[in-house]
């Protein structure tokens, strides 16, 4: 098969378009044919090598979408099912994972869309319920709102009835979340998030925070914070630095709550988190958003459009 490997880690010039062995499916696991790949911000961790136990050559790729091709011991999925779900190396024609994550594909979806859900939709699903509570009527703020997280958050925000605030850096990103039904978008570039939370929330603060970008806007989430708000920490920033800051003095005195969060450690909750998504999905209640699909071939350019921030939703690749 084709795929997209490197043979030290590093940066995106590591990465190599040539023949690789398939896959072995194991017990429990499903081996799928990859219809399409979606692109990530921690697909250039894993490349950079920064994440523990990764083996070279290394594959990339964590979302994929495509047709059962072959099941292990023990798995009640069949050929030609077709499934969505994370693997590990997906940016391959073909790509093994845990018949637990092997996700049913609504009928109304694309392979592209398919490959545009787990990370994004997953995350921002944990996020909002499991972690902050989301309840009907709270007000969020979910920065990065035209990236992969930030669109499935307002979705899901929005869906849960409560009230969105979230920045972009763009005009053309502002129009998009407000399509996707976001009430107040923030030009980060030219506009004060927190003073414009404030003003959306008539000087009370926002009651959650979905902060996709802490290493840009964590010393000043708080003051954004309502009493007794919740900060959930999704992520740093597409190639920021790993470190953030922040006001004790300020949590104090907001008696706030602040959540790490990884997909990793939600492992055991996927199926629990994967059934309302893809039932919201699949009712039209919020939609996957493909900003642009490229060849298999073009990995490298597709992490760097994303690194630019050339990106609206997701980005995916199609082998």
């Amino acid at each position: 098969m084709k795929a997209m490997r490197a043979h030290e880690f590093g940066g995106l010039e590591e990465l190599c378009f040539e023949d690789a062995p398939e896959p072995q499916v194991q017990a429990g696991q499903v081996k799928i044919r990859v219809r399409a790949a979606g692109i990530n911000p921690a697909d250039l961790v894993r490349l950079a090598g920064r994440f523990p136990g990764l083996a070279l050559p290394y594959v990339p790729g964590t979302d994929v979408c495509g047709e059962v091709e072959e099941v292990g011991a023990g798995v009640s999925l069949k050929k030609g099912d077709k499934v969505f779900g994370r693997a590990q190396g997906g940016y391959a024609e073909k790509a093994c994972l845990a018949a637990g994550e092997a996700i049913p594909l609504p009928g109304n979806l694309s392979f592209a869309e398919g490959a545009a859900i787990p990370i994004p939709f997953f995350t921002a699903y944990h996020a909002l319920h499991h972690k902050a509570a989301l309840k009907s009527g709270d007000t969020v703020l979910i920065s990065a709102g035209g990236g992969g997280v930030g669109v499935a958050a307002i979705q899901l925000a929005v869906a849960a009835g409560a009230r969105v605030i979230t920045t972009v850096g763009s005009a053309e990103k502002a129009e998009g979340v407000r399509a996707l039904g976001a009430h107040t978008a923030v030009n980060y570039r030219e506009e004060d998030f927190v003073a414009k939370a404030q003003e959306f929330t008539d000087g009370r603060g926002v009651d959650v925070i979905v902060e996709n970008v802490a290493a840009d806007n964590l010393a000043r989430d708080l003051a954004a914070l309502a009493l007794n708000g919740r900060i959930v920490l999704v992520g740093n920033g597409t190639g920021k630095s790993g470190d953030a800051t922040l006001s004790v003095f300020g949590a104090i005195m907001k008696d706030a709550t602040i959540y790490g969060m990884s997909l990793v450690n939600a492992t055991p909750r996927i199926r629990q988190i994967a059934e309302p998504v893809t039932r919201l999905l699949a009712e039209k209640k919020i939609k996957a958003v493909v900003s642009k699909s490229y060849p298999l071939a073009e990995a490298r350019q597709a992490l760097a459009d994303l690194l630019a921030g050339r990106v609206f939703g997701k980005l995916v690749l199609t082998p």
